[in-house]
Parts: structure tokens; sequence; C-alpha cells
């Protein structure tokens, strides 16, 4: 054997330098020259796009990225095609196609992380973040966000350590949680001196400001955004001013005019928020813009000059129209109340329907997944009753056994068994009625109060109102400012009682847009984070019906508000094809579910009895330190 296989290599040897040309170095040189070429053409590409994306050229920009992206899968370059899809997900997020964004941004992660690229994974991650929060994905938003944090700080990239904290510290800041939220602002701040990063303190000391607005820290707030305003002044000197920071001084300057308008200061609010606008305008930011002539006509609304905070407000409408639901519905709602408080019922009815109409599209990814859990839960409450019930069933067939081997053996007990039984039955049916006669004295006493409450509110607003209507024309006429002043004060405030003890809205608007100005109204009295997702449910009840489902969302809400604590409140109501299933949920501190409990809170009794008119079931599950969800399903 050991000859003719050395005879077959010496063949094949021959065979093998007679047909096969050696590769030169030249060719191999020319070979890496190509590849290097293609590399540095794919590199400007990007970098071109991304001066592009900076200053919103977002058609320029688009077409350098994918045209890099293009060159990068041509000759097979894997880390250049991953770098490639990082910045098409960055174009898609900035120009608003987070479904895009989110897939480009995704496999650019993934083949990072495959390929063990650290820097970049932290990159990937904090754009995720930045994504997620902008659709109110909050868990996955931190979990990126810290991601980015943690190689980072392995990375020791102090840089990067500062944006990452500032992007948590604004998730915080959006979820209510305000300690959090400061102490990652404050590292951020730490680490940005300490490098001398003027132009990110300027976003820093705009979150502090807005971390202090929100807890009412007005002064704090102030100092926050005039120092911030300062740095832009300073960089402004040495030429050193980009879009970005033009943005950001107009934010501050809006900022400010808020603050100042929530500490009644409305004369400087009104300053301040027309700079705001002037630059915003000259930069032609149509969403921002839109926020800014909102701001200014709830500032008039607050002085009281309606006729001006209406104009205002519909230019807010204009701007943000095809371009920012939130802002649009905003400015809608401001226009019915100006309406309403020029007379104008019939257009402030029209512009709170639109108001109701409007849905932000860019939130359906949230309420899909916030169905999905609460179906879910109400499906495991449900799945969890039926076992229980046919426990209880199981048990009583034992029973029932037992007792006709009984009556077989002991033939003697046989009457006494059937007098039992007639005992029992007859204890059964005064149970059944005595429940039947609390249901009805419930019932009733619903009733009642909602007959006196309706009596009262209409004594308020005809007669109580009236006459202080009254005052307040006769003191405007006699130019009595002090008194016409306090009239009005009195007027509002009757007028708002009266709209607590019955809510006329139900009539004027319907009950799904009387839910959602509930929300609306205790919304801005509170810091608490709202996520409110109504359906149309109007034609679902009749008059009675209405009230009561409106009066079970009033009592929930108000409970939570009362006592939870809560830092977080979702509210949900969607309709389904034969149901309406609502969901009520909060992060506050909880409390024991037992019987007791609910049998002696009235507040409970009442919501229960309200559900059980409307036929429908009622699902409290509480724990304590972790929040509360009230679940309800009701036929339609």
């Amino acid at each position: 054997m050991k000859p003719i296989f050395a005879l077959s290599c010496c063949l094949f040897f021959l065979f093998f330098k007679a047909h096969c040309k050696p590769i030169d170095s030249g060719t191999l040189y020319l070979a890496q020259q190509s590849i290097s070429s293609d590399t540095t053409a794919i590199k400007a590409f990007y970098k071109t796009g991304a001066s592009f994306l900076k200053i919103k050229d977002f058609e320029n920009a688009y077409k350098n990225f994918n045209l890099g992206s293009q060159k990068a899968i041509e000759i097979k370059h894997a880390y250049f095609t991953s770098l490639g899809n990082y910045y098409l997900g960055d174009y898609f997020f900035q120009t608003k196609d987070i479904t895009q964004a989110l897939s480009f941004m995704n496999k650019a992660l993934d083949s990072f992380l495959a390929n063990d690229h650290q820097a970049d994974v932290a990159k990937c991650s904090y754009k995720l973040g930045s994504i997620y929060k902008s659709i109110s994905d909050f868990e996955k938003a931190l979990s990126n966000a810290f991601r980015a944090l943690k190689i980072n700080e392995v990375l020791k990239e102090e840089t990067e350590i500062a944006r990452a904290s500032t992007l948590i510290g604004a998730i915080y800041l959006i979820t209510g949680d305000y300690k959090a939220a400061g102490l990652n602002f404050k590292r951020a701040l730490r680490l940005q001196e300490k490098l001398h990063d003027e132009t990110s303190l300027v976003l820093t000391y705009l979150n502090l400001g807005a971390l202090n607005q929100k807890q009412k820290l007005f002064k704090e707030a102030l100092a926050y955004f005039y120092e911030g305003l300062e740095k832009i002044e300073n960089l402004s000197k040495k030429g050193e001013i980009s879009l970005n920071l033009k943005d950001d001084q107009a934010i501050l300057l809006g900022n400010i005019g808020s603050t100042l308008r929530a500490k009644e200061d409305y004369k400087g609010s009104l300053e301040f928020l027309f700079k705001a606008l002037v630059i915003k305008e000259e930069l032609k930011r149509n969403v921002s813009t839109a926020h800014t002539y909102n701001d200014i006509a709830e500032t008039y609304i607050k002085m009281q000059e309606y006729g001006k905070a209406k104009k205002f407000a519909l230019e807010g409408a204009r701007l943000a129209k095809n371009e920012s639901v939130n802002k649009e519905r905003w400015a809608y709602f401001l226009i019915s109340k100006c309406e309403y408080a020029l007379e104008n019922y019939q257009s402030s009815y029209d512009n709170l329907q639109t108001y109701t109409i409007l849905k932000d599209s860019i939130f359906a990814v949230e309420k899909a997944a916030r169905f999905n859990e609460m179906q879910i839960q109400y499906e495991t409450e449900k799945q969890d009753y039926q076992i229980k019930a046919q426990e209880k069933d199981i048990s009583l067939l034992d029973t029932q056994n037992r007792l006709k081997s009984q009556v077989l053996w002991f033939g003697g007990f046989g009457l006494l068994t059937v007098f039992g039984l007639i005992l029992a039955l007859k204890s059964r049916a005064k149970i059944r009625d005595n429940i039947k006669q609390k249901e009805q004295f419930t019932q009733g006493l619903i009733e009642a109060q909602e007959s006196e409450r309706t009596r009262v509110s209409k004594d308020l607003h005809d007669s109580v109102g009236q006459q202080l209507t009254f005052l307040k024309k006769k003191a405007q006429n006699l130019e009595q400012q002090e008194l016409s002043e306090l009239a009005n004060a009195a007027l509002e405030e009757v007028r708002s009682i009266s709209r607590d003890l019955y809510p006329a809205t139900l009539k004027q608007i319907g009950l799904t847009a009387s839910i959602e100005q509930l929300l609306f109204d205790l919304d801005g009295e509170t810091d608490m984070f709202f996520s409110v997702e109504l359906e149309d449910i109007n034609a679902s009840f009749d008059e009675k019906e209405t009230l009561n489902f409106y009066r079970f969302i009033q009592e929930s809400v108000n409970n939570v508000l009362k006592h939870s604590y809560a830092k977080t409140l979702i509210v949900n109501i969607l309709k389904r094809d034969k149901t309406i299933e609502v969901l009520i949920k909060d992060n506050g501190k909880g409390f024991p579910i037992n019987k007791g409990i609910l049998q002696n809170s009235l507040g409970l009794k009442t919501m229960a009895e309200r559900i059980r008119i409307l036929k429908g079931k009622l699902s409290i599950q509480s724990t304590r330190a972790i929040g509360t969800t009230i679940l309800v399903k009701i036929p339609i």
C-alpha cells in the first residue's frame, strides 16, 4: 500500500504545479487596497450621514446611511453592516418610525453582542433605552439604559456614564420616582462638571429644574433653569452654540414660563413663553412651537382672558396637526375650555368631542401590552375561581353520598334528617332574603344619594350660581375689581362643587368624554403619573347605568389619590365583542384583602354594588408595598 500512496502523492503534486498559478504579492496588495478603500468610503458615508442627522436633514442622512450600509453588505463586512443598522435605527427613531427603529437597532445589538464589541453594545443599549422611553415602555427603557451604564462603568467612559445616568434619571422623572431621578441627575452633573462638558451641563440643569418643578419646588426649579440659560449665553459668546443648544434654550425659556404661571406670576410667564416662541418659530420646530402656543393659551386662561387664550390654542392645534396627537389633543381641550367660558356651549362640546376622538398611535404598542397583561390576569383569576367552584361541588357531592349512607344504615334518623333539611332550606331561604334585602337597601341608598346629589347640584347651579353671576356682573359694572374677583372665585367654587355632586357633562358630552375629562383634571391636580386608554363606550349603557359606571370610576380613582400614596396609576377601559373590561392599577402601599374589610368598608361595598347593578364581575387584588389592581368585566 505504501508505494501506491507515495506514487499518488507525486502525481497530485505534478498536476497541482502544472495547472495552478501562484498568487503573487502584487495581486494580494491590490485586493487589500480594494477592501481598504471600500471601508474608507463606508466610514465617510456614515460620518456624513451623522452630520446631516445632527442638523435634522433627514433626507440626506438616510441617503448616506443607506449607501454605506449597502456597501458594507456588498463586501460582506460584518462590523460595518452592524454599524449601518445602528445608524439606520437612529435615523428611523428621529423620524418617529418606531417599528423600523427597533428592528434595525436590535439587529445591530445582536451582532455587537455576538462579536463582543462592548463599546458598541453600550451605544446600542443607550439608543434602545431612548426609543423605549419614547413609547412609554419604561421597563425595557431602564433595562437597556442600565446595561449601557454598567458597560461604560467597566470601560471607565465617564462621558457615556453621564449620558446613561441622564437617561435613567429622565425615565424615573416620568414615572414619578423623584428620589431615583435626582440621584442620577446629580451623578451626571458631577461628571460633567469634572469633564468641563458645558454643552451636556445645559441638559442636566434643564432636567434638575424639571425635577424640582414636578415637586412644586419652584424656587429651586427656576434657579436651575436660569443656570442653564447662563451656560448657553457663555457658549454663545465662544461661538459654540448649536441647533440642539438653541432647542434647549427655547425649552428652558418655556419651562421658566410654565413655572412662573404655577407661581401665579402671569405677566412674567408670558414674557418667557413669548421668548421661547420666537426661537422655536425660527427653528421651525412645529411640535415644540405648538407646545408653547398651548402654554400661552393656558396662561391666558388663568388670567381669564379667554379670547386671547382661544387664539393661541387654535394656532397650537394647527401646528400640531399630523405631527403630534398629544399636543393637538391638548389644544382642543383648551379651546373647549375657552368656548365654555365664553358661553359658546355648542362649540365647546364640538371641540371636546374632537379632543376625545383623537388617538395617539405611538402608544399602540403599550396599549396592546397592557391589555394582554390585563387579559392574562383576568383569565388566571377566572380559572382559580372555576377550580374553587369545582372543589366546592366535589365536596358537596361527597357530603351527599355520606348522608345517603347514613340514611340507609340509620333509618330511624330519617325523619330527623328530613326536618333538618327543611330547617336548613328555610334558613338558606332566609339568608337569601336577607342578602336580597341588603342589596335592595344598598341600591335604594345609592339611588337616594344620587337623587339628593342631583337636587343639591341643581339648587347650587340655578340659585346660588345665578346670584353669584348677578353679583359678579354688578361688581364689574361698578368697577369694583376686587369684589368682582371674589365673586368670580366663589362662582367657580360653586360650579366645581356642583359638578362633583352631579356630572352634568354625562348628558352634554357623553360617558367616555366625561371620564376622560375627569382623569385629565385629576392628572393636572396631582404629581402622580397617569397612563390612560379609553375606548368609546357611550352606546353601551342607559342613563342610570351610565351614572353608576361613571361613579365607579370616580370612586376608584379618588381612593387611589386619597389612600394609596402611589406614583403611577393605569386606567384602561376597553370594549370587546360582548363585554367592557376595566383595569385600574396603582403601585401604592396596598392593603390587606379580607372578608372583614370588604364587609365593613362602605366605599368598597358601594363600588361592588354599582358593578352588581351593571351585572358585572369585580375583582380586587392588593399587596403591601406593591399596589392594588381592580379588574371589572361587564357584559354588554
